[in-house]
């Protein structure tokens, strides 16, 4: 728990690039915000929202991120990200990707934050589909330095064994996340995953066959220069 020297997460080549990075949290929690002002309703990401790379650009130098290596690792991130062509992401799914860069702290604390930047309406709850796409969201950025990551399934489960322990409130299939994140970083595989021994890599996207082999769509890049 906390700085728990248990829970390493020096490892990763994503938290070698957070001491390098200059945004801090206060500065993402605000570039969120402004970027979820200039997002357009869409019915079909999971937050609800979609955002340009235009805005985004243009709100990044708005809110004053335009230091580098911060400004092109985000620029390049979100091209990643974008890994369709369609000229938009999920805001929300994508600011609680990347929210490890502001935080050099350990993996409760990161993880604590991803939720929160997701979380902008500040209800302190999640579902499981939030829970899901928040890790799968810090996964898939970890995927692109190069790092261990997990498998989709392996995320699900971990959403999985977090509801079937809590109190689910009927009204709206959510649970407070506030007093988990202990819980979470405890999860065999999320040990693993901030330990560096996952068992994927290099991967956007996880496609599950038939048979139930898994295969990782290889996209790693130089996302600093």
């Amino acid at each position: 728990m906390g700085n728990d020297a248990s829970k390493p997460s020096n490892r990763m080549a994503v938290t070698a690039l957070a001491h390098m990075m200059k945004i801090t949290k206060s500065q993402l929690i605000a570039l969120r915000d402004r970027c979820l002002s200039d997002s357009e309703k869409d019915v079909h990401s999971p937050s609800g929202y979609r955002l340009t790379k235009a805005k985004f650009l243009v709100a990044m130098t708005d809110m004053n991120v335009t230091i580098e290596p911060d400004y092109k690792v985000l620029e390049n991130l979100f091209v990643m990200w974008d890994r369709t062509g369609v000229d938009w992401v999920d805001p929300l799914e994508f600011f609680a990707g990347i929210s490890p860069l502001a935080s050099v702290m350990d993996v409760d604390t990161k993880l604590k934050f991803s939720l929160e930047v997701y979380d902008h309406q500040k209800s302190g709850r999640m579902s499981r589909e939030d829970l899901i796409t928040v890790l799968g969201a810090i996964n898939k950025m970890a995927s692109y330095f190069g790092d261990a990551v997990l498998h989709k399934y392996q995320v699900a489960l971990i959403a999985d064994d977090l509801i079937a322990e809590d109190e689910i409130v009927e009204n709206d299939n959510t649970i407070v996340y506030w007093d988990k994140v202990s819980r979470i970083t405890d999860h065999q595989s999320v040990a693993e995953f901030s330990a560096g021994v996952g068992t994927a890599r290099y991967g956007t996207e996880q496609r599950e066959s038939i048979n139930g082999d898994s295969t990782l769509e290889s996209s790693k890049v130089n996302l600093v220069s």
